[in-house]
């Protein structure tokens, strides 16, 4: 639902690297479109809503709350950062989150990108309830989800910040003339985001419509060099906590991952060539993504449910063989499991308010109920909490991790070539043990040849 235009840009091509002129497609503004919906996309959208509005609804207590909310949370950073590529086994992020809560370097990449997708998430449902009891969002809180992504990251000089440079979307190291679709230029990216931002403070759209448009719009801006499609998925929480009919994150990315072909051709569907006020083309143009969005979202919704539904049993398991005093160390330790799956004596401490001496003996009280686990040395004692471990393993089998590494068939960081374009970067990659095949210089993540 827009234009095409021509533009200009440094970049590289057939006969090298140089200035050069290159087609690109501008969406139309958001703010005065009422879009015209068929019937089947009505009944998908009532579906959608009913089945997010289900999990919303279920009771649940203070600890069972917060553990379904970090789970949930989890899984779907998990998913998201996979859809790009960035696969992260459930121990290696788990270890990152201890690493990152002791306050010490995340070395592995991909786990920290994955770490980053947790945080910009939380970031998003936080705006979402702020804008539930009236705030309004802003361009500054949009840009502070996206640089969350990459903080603590090789690549962190680039969160935060609209691209100054062309971007297109294709096979990794492709030219822009074989792109399957190029954004907007970068000259455009802070007008069309202002126009989104407001879409997103006064639209009058029900909940899943109205998310469905805005990740929509926003994977057509591309107004990141990098984390484009993370950040544009983490915004969908901030859309429908907001209008409360969610309260927390849902694993959407789960169903978006599971046909990311389909997922990806009903958002190119939406970018017809059309006169903004056609509002017959701009709405017809939308309903295969509608679809593809409601059927994630009902999907999503039942996993949410059922999650919910497992972890209050579970709670009710430990209640139930501890019996820790009101106040004490091991009962405050026991409301805290949900933000430190590993955790160890220190941090427990910290956490807390408590000595170390105490937080040692919450954990043996807590260890002798079969609540946390003992893992490590006698030297660096560390616990983790296998019920929830395991039924991690349920929600994500895989752990995230794909049988076959994943390589995005799509990239949103398209190669911002050297001048000498023939030169490779030739980074290793620590998973896959191969070659960055982008040209030396590059901007952004590094990537990996297809195995």
């Amino acid at each position: 639902m827009g234009r095409y235009v021509d533009a200009e840009g440094w970049m590289a091509s057939a006969t090298g690297f140089g200035r050069r002129t290159y087609r690109a497609f501008v969406p139309h503004p958001l703010a005065g479109w009422e879009p015209s919906l068929s019937g089947h996309a009505l009944n998908a959208l009532t579906a959608a809503d009913r089945a997010l509005a289900a999990a919303a609804a279920l009771p649940q207590t203070s600890l069972g709350g917060t553990l379904a909310e970090w789970m949930l949370t989890r899984d779907e950073s998990i998913r998201s950062s996979v859809i790009e590529g960035v696969a992260s086994t459930e121990p290696g992020l788990e270890w990152a989150r201890y690493l990152d809560q002791a306050g010490r370097p995340v070395s592995d990449e991909n786990d920290a990108l994955t770490l980053g997708a947790t945080k910009q998430i939380a970031a998003a449902v936080d705006l979402g309830q702020k804008m539930r009891a009236g705030r309004t969002a802003t361009i500054e809180e949009i840009l502070d989800i996206h640089r969350r992504l990459f903080a603590g990251t090789r690549d962190h000089d680039i969160g935060g910040g609209w691209r100054d440079q062309p971007i297109w979307i294709g096979p990794a190291g492709c030219l822009v003339e074989d792109a399957s679709f190029v954004p907007p230029p970068a000259e455009h990216v802070s007008g069309l985001m202002s126009d989104l931002v407001g879409y997103l403070n006064t639209s009058s759209h029900p909940p899943v419509l109205r998310a469905a448009i805005v990740h929509a719009q926003f994977e057509t801006i591309h107004p990141f060099e990098d984390g484009n499609g993370r950040t544009g998925r983490a915004i969908i929480h901030a859309v429908l906590v907001s209008a409360g009919l969610t309260n927390a994150a849902i694993p959407i990315s789960t169903a978006l991952s599971s046909d990311r072909s389909r997922y990806y051709g009903a958002l190119d569907a939406t970018r017809v060539m059309c006169a903004p006020d056609d509002a017959t083309a701009r709405s017809a143009a939308t309903h295969e993504w509608l679809s593809v969005f409601s059927d994630a979202c009902e999907q999503a919704g039942r996993q949410a449910e059922a999650v919910t539904r497992n972890v209050e049993s579970m709670v009710a398991r430990w209640q139930h063989a501890a019996s820790f005093r009101s106040g004490s160390a091991a009962a405050k330790l026991l409301d805290a499991l949900p933000s430190m799956p590993v955790l160890d004596a220190p941090m427990a401490a910290q956490r807390l308010g408590v000595t170390e001496r105490a937080a040692r003996g919450a954990l043996t009280s807590l260890e002798a109920v079969g609540i946390v686990r003992r893992t490590g040395g006698q030297r660096n004692k560390r616990y983790t909490v296998p019920d929830v471990v395991g039924m991690l393993r349920q929600m994500t089998p895989d752990g995230g991790l794909p049988q076959h590494r994943i390589e995005p068939t799509r990239t949103s960081d398209p190669p911002v070539p050297a001048p000498h374009a023939h030169a490779a970067c030739g980074h290793l990659g620590p998973r896959s043990g191969q070659r960055c095949a982008l040209p030396a210089g590059h901007a952004g993540q590094h990537r990996y040849p297809s195995s």
